[in-house]
């Protein structure tokens, strides 16, 4: 099943394979790394916490197999 492996899913990657990106801090323009599969970073400057601007869409939200990918990502981050 497409939703079960997530070497076949491309929406489960940014979870089980996270990347950093990186945000201006709204309180001092410093540097917040945000990991793909997080909400938050810390401010590198200010530390202060900053939330990911935006909420971005997720097949999380909507795919039938969504389930599925949730247990996959648990496991894997055991």
């Amino acid at each position: 099943m497409f939703g079960t492996d997530p070497r076949t899913c491309p929406g489960i990657k940014k979870f089980v394979r996270p990347v950093p990106e990186y945000f201006p801090c709204p309180n001092c323009g410093g540097n917040v790394e945000i990991w793909s599969d997080e909400d938050t970073g810390i401010c590198d400057k200010c530390n202060r916490e900053v939330s990911r601007p935006g909420k971005e869409p997720s097949c999380l939200d909507w795919c039938e197999h969504a389930d599925e990918c949730r247990e996959i990502i648990k496991r894997m981050k055991r």
